[in-house]
């Protein structure tokens, strides 16, 4: 397997996410796009080429894209103004992550506001998916819905369903095993579910700030990876702390360990 990290969890930009974690030893980084996503230097042609660049330099590839602007741009909202714009910032996504060499596109399962049902909300996303699933099945783009906190997707079994629901191979998910816990859900058990459509997975602890420091059953998480023949990239969501290199560096050896021992 391998192992990434979000620019957040370094708490700076792209572009310092990719030189830092080059530095530390990460294979790859995920790029989160918020809701300011129009006047950042992935909107112009000169600004991808300086994240290409850095990425190229640096020896440090960019695994994927996250479009956490979906908290604010929401697939399942009420207006369709908003769900145009919410399919149109995926299109472009999509084919920026071609571009970069990216493999997966992080969608996070956002609600549509208070008065969209559970079942509104699984409509809505379903179109938002058949809509934007052919553009990424045409250019080798996997689109992974995550499982998040407020929408129709907290469970590994909400999840399968929106992935079934489309039945398109471009299609599906994004396992954050720190999520799964805040739900209620065994993480080992939420894999073994997930198997036939886990593409990439989020590791993070909860109630604490590295890893092993919390509740998440880290190990079996892993190895239930490991029973399923799962051989693609862990992302780290980890808080960056007051010294996101340290925190980094720690968070990278602790898996990277445990990952050895296990194999």
């Amino acid at each position: 397997m391998k192992i990434g990290i979000r620019n957040g969890s370094l708490g700076t930009d792209w572009l310092g996410a990719i030189g830092m974690a080059a530095e530390l030893g990460y294979d790859g980084v995920e790029l989160d796009i918020n809701a300011e996503y129009a006047s950042s230097i992935m909107w112009t042609a000169e600004g991808r080429g300086q994240i290409i660049e850095k990425a190229r330099n640096s020896g440090c590839e960019i695994a994927s894209l996250c479009i956490g602007a979906y908290w604010t741009i929401s697939p399942a909202s009420a207006e369709e103004a908003v769900r145009n714009e919410a399919a149109e910032l995926a299109t472009s996504a999509i084919a920026f992550a071609a571009e970069f060499g990216a493999r997966w596109i992080l969608l996070p399962i956002t609600p549509g506001g208070d008065e969209c049902d559970h079942e509104t909300c699984v409509e809505r996303w379903l179109e938002h998916t058949a809509r934007v699933a052919p553009v990424a099945e045409d250019i080798g783009v996997q689109l992974c819905l995550e499982n998040v906190g407020r929408g129709c997707g907290k469970l590994a079994g909400d999840l399968l369903r929106l992935v079934q629901g489309t039945d398109n191979p471009a299609v599906g998910v994004y396992y954050d095993i720190g999520n799964a816990i805040a739900f209620g859900e065994d993480p080992a058990e939420g894999i073994g579910q997930l198997a036939d459509v886990l593409r990439i997975v989020h590791v993070k602890d909860r109630e604490g700030d590295l890893l092993g420091d919390g509740v998440v059953p880290i190990r079996a998480a892993m190895e239930a990876l490991e029973a399923i023949g799962y051989d693609g990239y862990l992302v780290l969501e980890t808080p960056p702390t007051d010294d996101a290199m340290s925190a980094g560096a720690r968070n990278l050896e602790y898996l990277r360990t445990m990952l050895e021992d296990i194999s």
